[in-house]
């Protein structure tokens, strides 16, 4: 199957299954839920595309969003005014993130994922260390319309994700920057024969996915509404995971963010029958983990042409 039918085809299924084993899903007040964690693991999974696009990988996506969740507690407890403030050290914080793990990958030739998976236990002892691994500090009142707000059942949460996903496609599928990322992922040796910077490809794409990482994580407090250090680590995962059932290549230059966002909302429906179900909730995340590897696998072996 070319160009997004198989993600398209394969929602559209679970759909229609969906509708027929747990039709609670599609409640307003749950579709609402949905949508509002669909903005969140969509915003992460466009970051992640971009950093697959170069053929690397990003494992600290969800250590940033605890760390914009703990910016944003610990800024509201000195002072409730301060919210514009915590947001843009939250963005800041994600840059920060982004271009030195870029720069460890381009300049230092660490492997990707070694590279962001010691960002992580950097970024997550010094959150542990802050908070000594209790859930502490309360998000600001005017911080949570965000995502429990919205037209109609739709949150503004969703309607920013999307907005920042047009924005990604476009620039992805008809500017100089996406020809480029594409070139990089395929062949860097290639790119830098006919002059493309590498290196500041690369750290740009890691830097957008630490930002996007820290949005994530922003609008993932003003739903949850308190701290909790260790929420993010699920969305490592789960980003990688979209991505690749929405035929983002593993080994760089191949793959659109749009058939990820369609991948994410996959995922995201699967996973929350898990929890619409009454399965004990430890169950949950081993049907939940269980689910993302044979639906990552099967997309694959489909992909590749392994069976019919």
């Amino acid at each position: 199957m070319r160009g997004y039918g198989l993600p398209v085809g394969a929602t559209a299924i679970v759909a229609a299954v969906i509708a027929v084993v747990e039709p609670g899903f599609y409640r307003p007040a749950n579709l609402h839920v949905v949508m509002q964690q669909y903005a969140v693991l969509g915003l992460v999974t466009i970051g992640q595309v971009l950093v697959l696009l170069v053929s690397g990988i990003d494992l600290s996506v969800g250590a940033v969003m605890n760390a914009a969740l703990i910016v944003i507690a610990l800024m509201n407890h000195y002072n409730e005014n301060l919210l514009l403030l915590s947001l843009v050290l939250c963005i800041l914080l994600g840059a920060g993130v982004g271009v030195t793990n870029g720069l460890l990958v381009s300049l230092r030739d660490v492997p990707p994922f070694a590279a962001t998976l010691g960002m992580t236990a950097c970024v997550q002892g010094a959150i542990l260390v802050y908070t000594l691994g209790i859930p502490a500090g309360n998000i600001p009142a005017a911080l949570r319309p965000v995502a429990l707000d919205g037209i109609g059942i739709v949150p503004y949460s969703l309607l920013i994700c999307l907005a920042i996903g047009l924005i990604v496609v476009a620039f992805l599928s008809r500017g100089t920057y996406g020809r480029m990322i594409y070139a990089v992922g395929r062949s860097p040796e290639v790119a830098r024969r006919v002059g493309i910077s590498t290196t500041t490809v690369r750290v740009s794409a890691y830097t957008l996915c630490g930002i996007f990482a820290a949005l994530a994580g922003i609008i993932l407090s003003a739903y949850i509404g308190y701290v909790d250090p260790a929420i993010g680590g699920t969305y490592n995962l789960q980003s990688i995971a979209a991505a690749v059932v929405g035929g983002v290549s593993f080994v760089g230059g191949e793959g659109k963010p749009a058939g990820a966002l369609i991948g994410a909302l996959f995922l995201l429906a699967l996973l929350n029958v898990t929890t619409l179900s009454s399965l004990n909730p430890f169950a949950q995340l081993i049907v939940q983990g269980v689910v993302m590897l044979v639906a990552v696998s099967l997309f694959h072996l489909v992909k590749r042409g392994s069976f019919a």
